[in-house]
């Protein structure tokens, strides 16, 4: 199944999801668009500092006469030709809204994750191309809090943690334009409110730097119209819809109701879709899981998400029901950071039982996806590319039968969605953090090669997340 993203230099990328299919959406960094007289002046922030556009240093390149590919809208680069120009330059790419005093701040991983991107000219036979210098982004502030004038490059801010599951990231701010290090506690900044308290038709604040409202910062103002909900695209379940505008630049921003930061605008509705346009913000407390990787791995002080708030009914994430587990796996013969396989698994199963369903859940997705594929119109070939498998691999797959009510019992509950198990890498810092539910008796097991199984009994809260420490591992 594919995912179409439009993001705001026009191009449109895919990329595998078992979420979101056939949705199209445009990706937006958000701005303050426009003044509005549907509420009191005394709703509209009087200190406008906190609400910043970010920014990259890009290396941009000129390019004459490459060697282009071109298949219908698609191109691709065989050669970039001759380099006529190049230089380093600030491209802002988007909004994001400081959320503690000591400058952190909360933005969409989608603006910070800046890829590479070129545009070919063929009637000038110009290659452009452009692509970040390094990992921080440039901070721009409003001066003397005038939202008329604008921002000015003032900071540089690097990633703390990025989630781009959730479309979030946490940045923090660690040093002036010039590059030298500061330790500053008095940044102006916005307190997190509840997204679920919300009455319908209440008002919503839209702030941040859409590039059609130009450089200065840009207010819109609209109503709060529900949560998202649909059985055709339910990976977009739980979004905030609004009627405010909202544009290219304005993801990252903030969505303010009663003064207080209930979300990240993220997304609008198709351009040609019926009817009115349609704003989409990611609810705040799906920063969640980057608040608690900033917490636990660097010992960030962030802001806390109350858990009444997660389990709200309205709330469609997993924070609902489950909790972030987090620790940090070690060597015991040398003390330093290893990066292993962590499976957190219900209790009255085996790791021998544990693998054998993570084999068959495998083997049964790949058939599934295989086959809609087919059914969808893609062909054999293509598909067997696809898969690295020759073509007659690809008709035998064609052929299985897997009726639900002959897979066995516990991979069947899988699919219905009950709990057995979760696995992930931890990092090359040893750090790992999966979502489990909460209130369960779990085992945890650490796999690596060399080293001997661990395993260990832990029964889970009922808060937001649970530390599990260092865990050791010895060697054979």
């Amino acid at each position: 199944m594919q995912k179409y993203w439009r993001v705001s230099n026009g191009k449109v990328y895919k990329e595998e999801t078992m979420n979101r299919e056939k949705i199209s959406i445009v990706i937006i960094a958000l701005v303050f668009l426009s003044f509005s007289s549907f509420i009191g002046a005394e709703d509209i922030p009087t200190n406008v500092t906190p609400y910043i556009r970010l920014g990259h240093l890009v290396k941009s390149s000129i390019y004459k006469n490459p060697v282009v590919r071109e298949q219908g809208d698609d191109q691709e680069i065989l050669n970039d030709g001759e380099l006529v120009e190049e230089s380093i330059i600030p491209a802002p790419v988007g909004s994001g809204t400081i959320i503690s005093p000591d400058g952190l701040i909360l933005t969409n991983s989608h603006v910070y994750q800046m890829t590479d991107s070129f545009k070919y000219d063929s009637d000038k036979k110009l290659l452009y191309k452009a692509a970040p210098v390094y990992i921080y982004m440039l901070v721009y502030l409003l001066q003397d809090n005038d939202p008329l004038k604008p921002p000015v490059f003032q900071y540089i801010a690097e990633p703390i943690s990025v989630d781009p599951e959730h479309d979030t990231a946490l940045l923090k701010i660690i040093a002036d334009k010039n590059g030298d290090s500061i330790t500053k506690s008095d940044f102006a900044y916005v307190d997190i409110g509840n997204p679920f308290a919300m009455k319908l038709n209440e008002a919503l604040i839209i702030l941040g730097y859409p590039s059609k409202g130009g450089d200065t910062i840009t207010v819109t103002i609209g109503n709060f119209l529900g949560y998202y909900r649909s059985e055709q695209f339910p990976g977009l379940d739980g979004f905030i819809k609004t009627n405010a505008a909202m544009a290219p630049g304005n993801s990252g921003g903030a969505a303010l109701n009663k003064g207080m930061l209930i979300g990240i605008p993220t997304a609008v509705t198709m351009p040609g879709m019926a009817g009115s346009d349609f704003g989409y913000i990611h609810p705040v407390t799906w920063t969640l899981k980057a608040l608690t990787i900033a917490n636990r791995k660097y010992g960030t002080r962030t802001p806390t998400i109350p858990g009444q708030w997660l389990t709200s009914a309205y709330n469609t994430d997993e924070t609902r029901d489950s909790l972030y587990v987090t620790g940090n796996i070690v060597s015991s013969h040398s003390g330093q950071p290893l990066s292993a396989e962590v499976v957190i698994a219900r209790n009255d199963r085996t790791i021998d039982e544990i693998k054998t369903l993570h084999q068959q859940i495998n083997t049964v997705n790949t058939v599934y996806l295989i086959q809609e594929l087919y059914n969808q119109g893609v062909p054999i070939k293509e598909i067997a590319e696809r898969f690295k498998r020759p073509e007659t691999d690809i008709e035998k797959v064609l052929a299985i039968k897997l009726p639900k009510e002959k897979l066995p019992p516990d991979l069947r509950q899988l699919m219905e969605g009950e709990f057995f198990y979760k696995n992930n890498n931890s990092d090359e810092k040893g750090f790992f953090i999966l979502s489990i539910p909460r209130g369960r008796k779990v085992k945890v097991y650490v796999i690596k090669e060399g080293y001997r199984l661990v395993e260990k009994e832990v029964a889970l809260g009922s808060g937001i997340s649970q530390d599990l420490g260092t865990i050791k591992v010895f060697k054979y």
